[in-house]
Parts: structure tokens; sequence; C-alpha cells
């Protein structure tokens, strides 16, 4: 009869001690508290209630002894230590912060984004459509929102089950996990792939009243922004498309006037000079505020000395002269192609504040001289310079028979000496025109475009011409995974620690506390 009255409180016990663990699996799938998990935990503080009652005496004596003091000291301790984890972790939560340690920066956001976040003066939400079910994609986005969210108050997030919500799904028009959503006041922009690119040029696109445009001339045989070739434009055409600008054609050969809504003009690469008539529409333009980008080539192959394209009064309304040249550099180029001028010596501009310590690759490149015949109101800065080991050759047939034989000739008695300009800009404090010449079309064509500086110069260029200063910074790169490729002698020093030296020291360290007991 005792053992029953015995067994009865231990069971009561056993069912307090299941009700717990049924609580605690339930919050831990959950995520939560749960209607079944809370059930099994009023019926564990019953069951304790009862076994109370049954077993007072030994409750009581249990909880006087000396063995209780210690462990309520031990539970206090860790119930305070539970508490700080839990204060720390309510207070990250209010004041966000992480470090990004990795090599490459994966999970920070780039200085042009930060800057544009900062501007942002009403308040835009990210309605993050996901089921939870795509997997890292879903979680690479939800920490690029964090990141998003740590910079300004003014952009919150909000993840959303598409299952769950589906009539909420259809008011945004989503079909497929993972589209992101950015609403601000009734405007609602859409991205499909959400990257940092992606998503900046979506804030771009609905903080803007309107979408500045950037023309490129044709008819002269300018690169082309739809051609997706080494030689091409199209890089330069999408990453214009994520600064929010929208690109058009002009032929100024069938037009009397410059489109009006004309936010910047860019020649890229002309092989055929402009016509007088053209050449007029251009300095009208400029006189009237305009702003534009030439990129010139070098006339090195070509059947024809390219010269100034038929531009050069214009240029030299601005102090700027094109010389028919080649620039060449020993010290900072291509390795065996003196050709490739690596420059990173850059004038103090806007456009170039950022690019510290980052080289512009520009192959092929003319120098660009700035003249006497300035006028007064014309600022002129040269953004690039090469070293003082270049210089511009002017035997173009000299040169390209030393590419051909593999070994260049030096500079003549004719040729400019280095630090040479390979781009400048030029702004009119009177007409509030602008001017951005580079030595080379090559430095946004998709072969080099995303070397070095090369990406930036040329979105920096273009946003410095249509005022965009918030724009004027270094952009997000592509994440490329680094891979350690170890060679032999590595391989044979990895197995040697691994596999035959740390095995060996535990031996032989055994073997001395074994000789020392013994």
């Amino acid at each position: 009869m005792n053992g029953k009255r015995d067994l009865v409180p231990n069971i009561v016990l056993g069912v307090a001690l299941v009700g717990v663990l049924v609580f605690a699996g339930a919050y831990l799938l959950t995520g939560g508290t749960s209607i079944g998990g809370n059930i099994a935990l009023g019926l564990a503080g019953v069951a304790l209630l009862v076994y109370v009652f049954l077993r007072p005496a030994e409750v009581k004596s249990g909880l006087t002894s000396r063995q209780a003091r210690y462990g309520g000291n031990t539970l206090l301790m860790t119930i305070i230590f539970i508490a700080i984890i839990v204060l720390v972790n309510f207070l990250s939560t209010k004041q966000f912060k992480r470090w990004d340690l990795t090599a490459e920066k994966k999970y920070s956001l780039s200085p042009e984004t930060t800057e544009i976040l900062k501007g942002i003066k009403s308040p835009i939400t990210a309605l993050n459509f996901s089921t939870g079910q795509s997997g890292g994609a879903r979680s690479d986005t939800a920490i690029l929102l964090d990141q998003y969210r740590a910079v300004t108050n003014q952009f919150q997030v909000q993840t959303i089950d598409p299952e769950a919500q589906p009539a909420l799904a259809r008011q945004y028009g989503v079909q497929y996990d993972g589209t992101l959503v950015l609403a601000m006041g009734g405007k609602n922009v859409t991205v499909s792939s959400p990257t940092e690119s992606d998503i900046t040029a979506a804030i771009l696109k609905m903080t803007r009243t309107t979408q500045p445009v950037v023309y490129f001339t044709t008819g002269h045989g300018e690169r082309d922004w739809s051609d997706s070739g080494n030689t091409g434009y199209s890089d330069a055409k999408d990453g214009l498309g994520r600064d929010g600008f929208e690109i058009k054609p002009l032929m100024l050969a069938t037009t009397n006037t410059v489109p009006v809504d004309a936010s910047v003009i860019v020649v890229a690469g002309p092989r055929i000079p402009f016509q007088p008539a053209e050449v007029d529409l251009l300095r009208s333009y400029l006189a009237r505020g305009g702003r534009l980008m030439l990129m010139v080539d070098s006339s090195l192959g070509a059947k024809e000395k390219l010269g100034h394209l038929g531009l050069g009064s214009l240029l030299n309304d601005w102090g700027i002269a094109i010389p028919d040249d080649f620039v060449l550099d020993v010290v900072s180029s291509q390795v065996t192609d003196p050709s490739v001028v690596i420059a990173q010596n850059y004038g103090s501009s806007p456009i170039t504040s950022k690019l510290t310590n980052i080289p512009v690759i520009l192959p092929l490149a003319r120098s660009i001289a700035l003249t006497t015949t300035a006028p007064a109101n014309v600022t002129e800065t040269a953004l690039v310079r090469t070293t003082d080991q270049s210089w511009g050759a002017t035997d173009l047939t000299a040169v390209l028979n030393g590419f051909n034989s593999g070994s260049f000739p030096g500079p003549g008695p004719q040729d400019a000496k280095g630090p040479l300009n390979l781009a400048v800009s030029a702004e009119n404090s009177q007409t509030k025109g602008r001017l951005v010449v580079v030595g080379t079309a090559n430095m946004a064509a998709n072969a080099v475009s995303r070397q070095g500086a090369n990406f930036d110069l040329f979105l920096n260029s273009i946003n410095w011409l249509a005022e965009q200063e918030s724009q004027l910074n270094i952009r997000a790169k592509p994440f490329e995974t680094r891979q350690l490729v170890p060679t032999p002698g590595m391989t044979i020093q990895i197995f040697g620690i691994t596999v035959v030296l740390t095995p060996l020291a535990v031996l032989v360290v055994g073997a001395l506390v074994w000789w020392r007991r013994r």
C-alpha cells in the first residue's frame, strides 16, 4: 500500500516534467508560444501543485537544505545571465549595427547607395514577398534589406508570405516567390531579382520627380550602346539605367535642334568627322548651359588620321585641344604593353574625389591638352594624368610597327613628354555649360569597363554633367568568390602538417606524460 502511495507523487512529478519538455519543444519548433504548448505548461503547473500537496515535508526539507541553497544561488546566477543576454539582444534590435569582415565586403552597401539612402525624404517600405522556400536567395535578400534599413529609418522592411496573403500579392501584381516591391506614397516599383544595384535603381526611380535623359550621338561610327561585344557599350547603358537615366539616340544630321529634354549628350568614339552644321548645334547647346561628354579614339591602325573629328573649333572655345598622338607609359602600364595605361593620378574634382588608390585602365589613349585660350569664365580641371615617364607618340606608323615587332620606339623630339592629361573637365560659370573630354572611348567599352575605376569614372562624369551629385561615388561591384588553388609545394606542406606532424606531436606528448608517470 505504501508502495502505491509513493508511486503516485512520482507519476505526478513525471507529468510535470513531461509538460515542461513539451512546452519547450513546441516553443523551439514554432518560434513562439502555441495552444498545445500552453496547455502542456498549464498541466505541468497543476502537477507541481499536486506534488507539493502530496509531499509537503519533502518539498520543505529540499528547499531549506544546504544543497538547495547552493542550487538556488546557481539558479539565480543563471537567471541573471539569461536576463543579460535577453537585454543585449533587445538593445541590438533597437540599435542595429554590423561589421563586415569579408575581404570582398559582400555584406556592405556601396558608398553610392549609402549616400542615396541618406537623402531619402519620404518613408519607403520594402515588401519582401517570400514563402521561405526560396532558400539562399531569400536569405541573401533579407540580409541585403537589413543593410538598407540600418542606414536610414526612412527605409522599412516587411516580409510577406504570398501564399498566406494571396490578396495582397495580387494587389501588387506579385507572381513569383522572392519578388520585392518598393512602396512610397502612391508609387510602387517591382524588383524581380533583388540585388543592390537593382534596389538602388528602383529607389532612384521612385524618388526622382523627373528622369534625366542621356543622348548618344549616331551617324559617325560611334560605339553602339546596344552592342554586348568587347567594343560595345551595353554595360555602360545598363549602368546609366541603374543610375536612373533614360538613354536615347541622337542623329544631329537629321535635326536642326538638340532635344529640350537632353540632360547630357555623349559622343563615344566617332570615326567620321562631324559636319559644320552638327558642330554648330552642339556649340549652341553648350552655350545654353548644355552638357557634353566626348570620348575620342586613337588614329592608330585607322585608314586616315582622326584628328579632331571636326570638333577642334568647339573644343578650342573651351581651351582644349586633342593632339593626334598615342600615349605610351613605360612605368604605369600593363606588363609588356605600354599602350594600356594604368593611371591613378587624379585631379581635384567631384568626379574623381572618391576614386583614390583605385586605378583607371585606359587602352590606346590620346592625350588631352589644355591651351591658354580658354575664356576667363571657363574653369578647366585635369581629371586623370599619366606619370612623368610617359609620352604622346605622334609617329603612329613607328608605333604600329612596334606593336608588330614587340619593340616600342622611345619618345621623339616632337612628342609631348609626361605627365599628360588623359581626361579633363571644363565648366562655364556664366552659361553653366559643362564638358568632359576623355582620350579613349575604350574606357567604357565592355572589355574593360568593369576593371579598376573605369565604370565609376564614366558614370561619375555623366552624373557630374547632369548635376546628380548624390551619385558621384563608387558603385557596387559584382561579388566574385575568391578561390585558393594550392601549388604542389603548398599541398605537401598542408599534408605534412595535418597528417604527419600533428599526430606525431600528440604521440610524443603522450609518451612523455606516460614516461614521467611511470
